[in-house]
């Protein structure tokens, strides 16, 4: 989907920064950006990377053109929107979740591509991460795997869980294997993972009532951008937990903030915002291999303990003292 940023976000409603130059359109440098998510959402992602753009000094129209694709949560339209970015020769293109990544990759091995997304993901496409070998850099969103910290806290905090439901979507990569590699984890906290599939807003309400009869006692939400990146389908999730009173967590700090248990994940503000300072040094001419894949630093651990009490449940005083958000 085609839509002008500064309708949506503003961006080119504020003066003309100290990078501006005079300039004719053509001649504007093209910072692509290919967004997994509906145009309409008002994305905090995508909103945290315009407004450093905005810091920077840069405006559309004004000293960059800015091209956005939106696949609207359609994960397979990525791609095609990738390569309509890549026809209008970019100087850099910006993308982040696994699916936003892959797509543009593959769409280029040409221009740069700056890329917020998974650890394995970043693998793959950057290679080694001190001196990335291909036109792709970025940062991961992870060290270790935030769902097996997430299982561990929400057994923690609710002890007689047995049965949690993944809830996850098949359509993304990442989750190929899961919950097959949350097994170590599982068997040692002698959980049973129950896979639940959704593509998010079109099916999620349909995918829900099939799990209203105790299949599952506790829940776990996919930091996916169609799941829990979604803020719809997030909203939906909370609901169903708390009326089917489930325990749940997400590696989405929004979820526990919107009145889910407990969340653990990055700071993804500070990681975007680094993103957007990548964008500006390419554009000023560094070249991926010159700027380092990095690892995030700030994890935030949140507990909301107003939905502990609806559910009947006493947060151990061990995870509190560890949360650096507690939201009564």
């Amino acid at each position: 989907m085609r839509r002008r940023v500064f309708l949506v976000y503003g961006l080119s409603l504020v003066g003309i920064g100290p990078h501006a130059r005079a300039q004719g359109a053509g001649d504007l440098p093209r910072v692509a950006i290919l967004s997994p998510d509906p145009a309409t959402a008002g994305s905090d992602r995508l909103a945290a990377f315009l407004g450093t753009l905005r810091q920077l000094g840069y405006v559309d129209g004004g000293n960059i053109r800015l091209d956005i694709r939106f696949a609207e949560n359609r994960l397979d339209r990525l791609p095609a929107l990738a390569a309509e970015l890549v026809r209008a020769r970019p100087a850099v293109i910006y993308t982040y979740t696994t699916p936003g990544a892959f797509a543009a990759a593959g769409a280029t091995t040409s221009i740069p591509i700056v890329v917020v997304a998974g650890e394995r993901t970043m693998e793959q496409l950057a290679g080694n991460f001190a001196k990335p070998v291909a036109n792709v850099t970025g940062f991961t969103l992870n060290v270790e795997s935030p769902e097996a910290k997430c299982l561990e806290l929400l057994k923690e905090a609710a002890p007689d869980l047995s049965r949690i439901g993944v809830l996850l979507n098949s359509d993304n990569r990442i989750w190929h294997d899961t919950p097959i590699v949350l097994n170590a984890a599982t068997e040692q906290l002698g959980l049973v993972l129950i896979r639940i599939e959704s593509r998010g807003a079109v099916d999620i309400d349909r995918t829900l009532s099939h799990y209203t009869n105790g299949t599952v006692d506790g829940l776990l939400l996919a930091d996916d951008s169609t799941l829990a990146g979604d803020t719809g389908v997030r909203a939906r999730v909370i609901e169903f937990a708390r009326d089917q009173r489930l325990p749940s967590a997400s590696a989405d700090t929004t979820y526990a903030r919107d009145g889910g248990l407990l969340s653990l994940g990055t700071d993804r503000g500070s990681i975007v915002r680094s993103a957007a300072e990548y964008v500006h040094r390419i554009i000023h001419g560094a070249r991926p291999s010159e700027l380092p894949v990095q690892r995030p630093t700030k994890f935030e651990l949140v507990i909301n303990l107003k939905t502990a009490k609806a559910l009947g449940l006493t947060i151990p005083p061990s995870i509190l003292a560890r949360a650096d958000e507690v939201i009564e």
